[in-house]
């Protein structure tokens, strides 16, 4: 699912490239959630977008910190 606004479209994108490069570089993980009143959710793990709907924003927590 895309934002509807262009600008937060472009920094999402911008976000998810610089920590994935982050994270080759550092062998660090991360988690990014963004979920807006509305409907709109972009989630990511490690750099990658598209995570599964039926792993739960708890789980994805949990993992980054084992």
């Amino acid at each position: 699912m895309q934002h509807e606004d262009e600008e937060v479209r472009a920094a999402i994108i911008r976000l998810t490239h610089a920590l994935c490069s982050w994270e080759r570089n550092t062998g660090r993980e991360s988690v990014l959630i963004v979920r807006e009143q509305g409907g709109f959710v972009y989630r990511a793990m490690n750099g990658k977008p598209d995570v599964p709907h039926q792993i739960v924003d708890a789980q994805l927590i949990r993992n980054i910190g084992e």
